[in-house]
């Protein structure tokens, strides 16, 4: 039998979109092959037929062939063979698709033996492998799983070139970031497949898989037009190449989907939509034709109260103060010339637009029409001098008013340069101080009185102490991303604005809450995970009245700037070195703050503001508690200088964990290799510091290596967090973190560089 001619007139039949008829010739040419016995032929069109019926979704006709296909792959091929593990991926993939997921990984399992018996690590057989097994981890929840195996099999086409494989791949890995909820990760993964599609030039099933990753990252973020392009564009391909099978039904439902979402977004904007149409059409013409000279100086947009200004609008919205109109806002010089017919003007515009009638000026009165921009923003939060805010009285809604809705047009761009300092969120001192408020009325409300009240059994009060719960949750969660929380009413609807993975969970939580008081603990514990993954907290007690002291100690620091804090820190620890005891006797450096100040803040200086607050708060509550972290940290240092006298102190110290132990060894190898190429390129700079390596301690000298490794030893789980991200970055940037602190002492000394520090010592 002429079995490759019968394939490729076959593929010349898909090529055609002739699916039924490519089905008919496969199944005439096994006919053939069964009569003339001619097993080897009949194997590769069964293989064939799989991918036919599995493709179009025919899984009764699959099962059937999967069954032959095995028992003629037994006659034919060894029982170790790669042909034989190729017919068991054919079939796993068969039954995976059509949902017989133990099946399916029975034969995975079997084609994985076969594989480590007869291919080499890199084969891109293991990579088809890797790719099938995730799509089942996929299907039964193990989406880490999954990750896992796509990482090895991308590494495998990319060491062999294949870059066809290297796009399907990173499709699968895209459609598993998103299960991952690891967004910005599938992104990257779906645009590179993407890419590498159309550089080969190919539309098929696998570029329609990272399309579909795409729509569904459209969809999560709310980009809802996007992804509905994006699900168009994989539908047409998907039926080009193999019809409309279930997965083209799975992204029509997708489409469709966002199509939806789009008709609902459409109807809560439609009052923006109205307004800017409204001045395009109507006012801008009013304006340009009776006030040409002031075009250029009047700024026009909706922004203030109003469910319209915030983009929430719904069919209620239109009973009060709702309709085609907008805010006109000039300066104080403007409005003393044309303010009173500017608005008189305004107030004469048509009464209808759209068919929609305009609200009667009495209900919108101050919040449409002319303004100075002044008294727009005295009215919202109290002067229109950014520096003179008084961030602690004015209120949160009112601040979320003043930055909501649309700026139509500024060409002065004095009113927005106002709004987007407004928009960069509460100055740092404040968001620590609100936070702090937030989780001490979380847990008052809702994790103190309300059990306490529950157990007394008044019912009256119970609704009020929960609502009081649930209005703070979700305070904290505006406040978590640095976002003023609205009027309570627009409490939960704002939410859905903010980070979509921040909504679901807490909005979840909420919703839990609000039917079962008791699932207070649980919002109390995502609230303090998030203010700990967010950096704000060092640990994640979910009684959030116990994270209030660390907020506001915080919120006092952030008063400081980063040299302040610096300072503040070398002073603390100035302090508690003069309380150490040494066994020789009082050292020299415990009396030479000038030194100590220098070296210390040249260390500060290179650091994050997150890891300043960071440490000054950790080492505060630690003076707090009599333990002094300087003691500490030379007491570490003796399990090099001093081991016979480290063995007698160390039960005092806090003991490291194995992981943290592992993770200062790491941060310590990577800064003694940066203080060695400092050193290289630095040589008298280098000869002034510290010995560099442990194996050079001795009673009277401290390596640089002994002595970071007994720093680092000191550090909370949550400090050790930030300084280990800190070095990871460094080393990404390709910076030298010894280079850098070494230059701020060089300056802090008086000299103008690193180069000119070096050239005075060696010419001294």
């Amino acid at each position: 039998m002429e079995i490759e001619g019968i394939l490729g007139r076959v593929d010349q039949l898909y090529e055609q979109n002739l699916p039924e008829e490519a089905e008919g010739l496969l199944l005439d040419a096994a006919a053939v092959a069964v009569e003339e016995r001619d097993d080897v032929s009949l194997l590769k069109l069964l293989n064939e037929l799989l991918g036919h019926y599995r493709e179009t979704s025919q899984w009764e006709k699959a099962y059937g062939i999967a069954e032959k296909a095995l028992m003629v792959a037994e006659n034919v091929c060894l029982p170790d063979s790669i042909p034989y593990a190729t017919t068991l991926l054919n079939i796993a993939t068969v039954y995976r698709t059509g949902g017989r997921l133990g099946d399916a990984a029975a034969c995975y399992r079997r084609v994985e033996e076969i594989y480590d018996k007869s291919l080499p690590k890199d084969s891109m057989l293991r990579a088809g492998l890797y790719n099938n097994e995730s799509l089942l981890c996929q299907e039964m929840g193990d989406f880490e799983g999954a990750a896992v195996l796509l990482q090895k099999a991308l590494g495998i086409a990319m060491e062999n070139g294949k870059a066809y494989e290297e796009a399907v791949t990173r499709a699968n890995l895209a459609g598993t970031y998103v299960q991952l909820g690891a967004l910005e990760e599938a992104k990257e993964q779906a645009l590179l497949s993407v890419r590498g599609f159309e550089e080969l030039g190919v539309e098929d099933q696998h570029l329609c898989a990272a399309l579909s990753a795409l729509g569904s990252l459209g969809y999560i973020r709310g980009q809802f037009r996007e992804a509905a392009e994006v699900y168009r564009r994989a539908m047409a391909i998907m039926e080009r190449s193999l019809g409309r099978n279930a997965y083209y039904e799975r992204l029509a439902e997708n489409y469709e989907a966002c199509e939806k979402a789009l008709q609902e977004a459409a109807a809560t904007a439609r009052g923006m939509e109205l307004c800017r149409g409204f001045y395009e059409e109507v006012c801008r013409p009013m304006i340009r034709e009776q006030f040409p000279e002031y075009e250029g100086r009047i700024a026009a947009g909706l922004v203030g109260e109003g469910s319209d200004a915030f983009g929430w609008d719904d069919d209620l919205s239109a009973d009060h103060d709702w309709g085609p109109s907008l805010c006109l806002w000039v300066t104080e010089e403007t409005y003393e010339k044309i303010g009173e017919k500017l608005q008189a003007a305004y107030e004469q515009l048509p009464a209808t637009f759209r068919g929609i009638s305009r609200a009667p000026e009495h209900q919108g009165r101050g919040r449409r029409g002319v303004q100075r921009i002044g008294d727009f923003y005295r009215r919202f939060v109290g002067t229109d001098v950014y520096e003179e805010i008084d961030w602690r009285q004015v209120p949160d809604a009112s601040l979320a008013a003043a930055v909501n809705g649309e700026v139509f047009r500024d060409d002065e761009g004095i009113f927005s340069a106002f709004r987007e300092k407004l928009k960069k969120g509460y100055p740092e001192p404040i968001l620590y101080a609100k936070l702090a408020e937030g989780c001490a009325r979380f847990a008052q409300a809702g994790q103190y009185n309300y059990p306490r009240m529950a157990r007394r059994g008044d019912e009256v009060i119970l609704p009020v102490l929960l609502g009081d719960a649930l209005r703070e949750a979700m305070r904290i969660g505006y406040y978590l991303q640095n976002a003023y929380p609205p009027h309570d009413k627009w409490l939960s609807r704002g939410l859905q604005d903010l980070d979509p993975e921040v909504c679901r969970q807490l909005s979840g939580l909420l919703r839990r809450m609000a039917a079962d008081p008791g699932a207070a603990e649980e919002v109390g514990a995502y609230l303090a995970m998030e203010l700990y993954r967010r950096d704000y907290l060092s640990d994640i007690d979910p009684y959030l009245d116990h994270q209030t002291e660390e907020l506001l100690e915080k919120s006092v620091y952030a008063n400081e700037t980063d040299q302040e804090l610096a300072m503040r820190i070398a002073k603390l620890e100035f302090e508690a070195f003069d309380k150490v005891q040494n066994e020789g006797g009082r050292a020299s450096c415990q009396d030479d703050w000038p030194t100590f100040s220098i070296m210390r803040r040249s260390q500060y200086l290179t650091w994050t503001r997150t890891m300043l607050l960071q440490y000054l708060y950790d080492f505060h509550r630690e003076m707090r508690l009599g333990h002094n972290l300087i003691t500490e940290k030379y007491g570490r240092m003796m399990q090099s200088t001093a081991p016979e006298r480290y063995e007698e102190l160390k039960g005092y110290f806090p003991e490291l964990t194995p992981e943290k132990q592992a993770i200062i060894e790491q941060i310590v190898g990577i800064q003694v290799d940066w203080m060695e190429d400092f050193s290289r390129r630095y040589p008298a700079l280098g000869q002034q510091a510290r010995t560099i390596r442990t194996r050079m301690d001795n009673a009277f000298d401290t390596s640089y290596e002994t002595y970071l490794r007994g720093e680092l030893g000191t550090y909370s789980d949550k400090m050790l967090e930030l300084y280990a991200r800190f070095i990871v970055v460094l080393t990404q940037e390709g910076r030298n973190l010894a280079e850098e602190t070494m230059t701020n002492s060089a300056r802090l000394y008086g000299y103008q560089d690193l180069a000119h520090a070096e050239e005075f010592l060696r010419n001294p």
